[in-house]
């Protein structure tokens, strides 16, 4: 009789009747089955061993050096590093998320940095949208940031526009960039779109925000409705996920 295990499953059953030669005696069934399930907790409660998996709960307080624990209930693997349980980044949890606005947005003076907003979020699992411009992580890691922002000058000259990165309300360093937009050409103002990304260590709560500077206040962020063929263009984008 041939009974099918899922793997690293134990499986109890009823013992077969011995009624003939070749047959498996009862008791010998018995014992297999239990010095296989002796085993595998002496396998669980080994600390030696390498990977081992439970809830955050059933964790130990320390292991070997090099150990790895998977923990079922929240998806997060750990490494012992020989004195604290520290995450390893990235490996059941990929947090994101993902904003847009579809308004039209001006600056309020030439040169000066102007705070950009976001109306909508698209998806959220472990970042969030707060006061319609703080891109915040609730959970520590490095974060690959990416933006979008669709820019139209209705001026008769070509006009440079500014964009960076500022975590929590202070400038990230080395993450702005210029793009000129070109003059208005008859009747249609000049458009550009303005996109690049950026890696950044967060902590848990840390937020993001993007602003822009420009050099007329004819430039605007620009909401583009859809029409004929084409969909809308949002005025701005921000997504962001942990890598």
């Amino acid at each position: 009789m041939a009974i099918l295990l899922p793997r690293h499953g134990i499986k109890t059953f009823t013992a077969p009747v011995n009624i003939g030669t070749g047959l498996i005696d009862a008791n010998i069934v018995r014992t297999n089955d239990n010095l296989t399930g002796a085993a595998y907790n002496a396998h669980d409660s080994d600390t030696s061993i390498h990977v081992q998996s439970g809830t955050q709960a059933e964790r130990p307080a320390s292991a070997t050096e090099g150990s790895v624990w998977v923990s079922t209930d929240t998806r997060i693997a750990y490494i012992y590093t020989g004195g604290a349980w520290v995450q390893i980044s990235g490996w059941f949890q990929n947090y994101h998320g993902a904003f847009h606005d579809n308004n039209d947005q001006t600056a309020g003076a030439a040169n000066t940095g102007t705070l950009i907003t976001f109306s909508t979020s698209d998806i959220t699992n472990g970042v969030t949208l707060v006061d319609s411009s703080k891109i915040t992580v609730a959970n520590a890691g490095t974060y690959n940031a990416q933006f979008s922002v669709q820019l139209a000058n209705a001026d008769s000259q070509d006009q440079d526009v500014w964009v960076w990165f500022k975590k929590n309300g202070t400038n990230v360093a080395d993450s702005g960039g210029r793009v000129t937009v070109v003059s208005k050409h008859g009747s249609i103002d000049g458009h550009i779109i303005a996109i690049w990304n950026i890696f950044i260590t967060l902590a848990a709560n840390d937020y993001l925000q993007l602003y822009w500077e420009t050099t007329n206040t004819n430039c605007r962020i620009e909401h583009i409705a859809a029409a004929n063929d084409h969909p809308a263009a949002p005025s701005a984008i921000f997504t962001i996920n942990r890598v």
